[in-house]
């Protein structure tokens, strides 16, 4: 009996352990998802995902707001990072450990209001002066995947939407549901710029690092589909996207 009881203590101390260990939390300032609030704390539906993940694996660590191409750099190198969100696709598809998906969403063409532009298809857009994209992100590889050589990089939409409206690019990409939020960060209505041209529909995902134990993905990876099966990512998703569907089946194959 004393050999079973010590087994067991020795296994809860193992798991205490693992679950307890160092994760470094990466995110980028993307509303809604996740942004400072009016009270400076970070806030946001994929924080709040992050945070009852967090709480029901056991697992206490500060989640810090960073550069994209910092955090992106870090959990491509390293053990042990959890980065949100992160747009899943092809190049990306081997790269990291994926939970989710939290949202999905479509990647657009934004040009001024009054601009007359025509952007009908990727080949219009590649015939453009200047294409506004932010440093590594997925709209920046997608594009290059695509043979744009006329991108202008920036190290946040927030400054390509002020580029935009200044005449420095002539659209820029973001999604629909960013939009709002970039124009008021750079001191703008979102009714300064219109939509010219949807190219692509993604997902979005918390992803943990190669490396990092497969128990502690493993235990996310569970404790993010008990969310969706007792209703509180649908709840949490609502809160954020009131109206719009929760995200569909996981696209694995690209």
């Amino acid at each position: 009996m004393r050999v079973k009881r010590l087994a067991f203590l020795l296994t809860f101390m193992a798991a205490g352990t693992l679950f307890a260990q160092d994760l470094t939390l990466y995110c980028e300032e993307e509303p809604p998802n996740q942004y400072l609030g009016a009270d400076g704390e970070l806030t946001g539906m994929t924080v709040e995902v992050v945070r009852e993940i967090m709480r029901r694996v056991g697992t206490r660590a500060p989640i810090q707001m960073v550069p994209w191409a910092r955090a992106y750099d870090a959990a491509l190198g390293q053990p042990d990072i959890v980065l949100f969100t992160v747009s899943r696709n092809a190049e990306r598809n081997q790269m990291f450990n994926w939970v989710g998906p939290v949202h999905e969403l479509d990647f657009t063409f934004y040009a001024r209001a009054d601009s007359r532009l025509q952007v009908k298809s990727l080949e219009d857009a590649k015939k453009l002066t200047r294409v506004g994209v932010y440093i590594d992100d997925v709209r920046e590889e997608m594009l290059k995947r695509d043979g744009f050589t006329n991108l202008d990089r920036a190290a946040n939409n927030i400054q390509n939407f002020r580029k935009l409206i200044a005449g420095r690019i002539d659209v820029y990409a973001t999604s629909q549901e960013s939009v709002e939020a970039e124009a008021a960060s750079a001191g703008f209505s979102a009714a300064a710029v219109k939509p010219v041209y949807t190219f692509a529909r993604v997902q979005d995902y918390i992803v943990l690092s190669k490396g990092t134990p497969a128990p502690v993905v493993k235990a996310w990876t569970k404790a993010f589909a008990g969310m969706k099966k007792d209703g509180t990512f649908a709840e949490i998703h609502r809160k954020y996207y009131p109206g719009r569907p929760l995200p569909g089946k996981t696209v694995t194959e690209f």
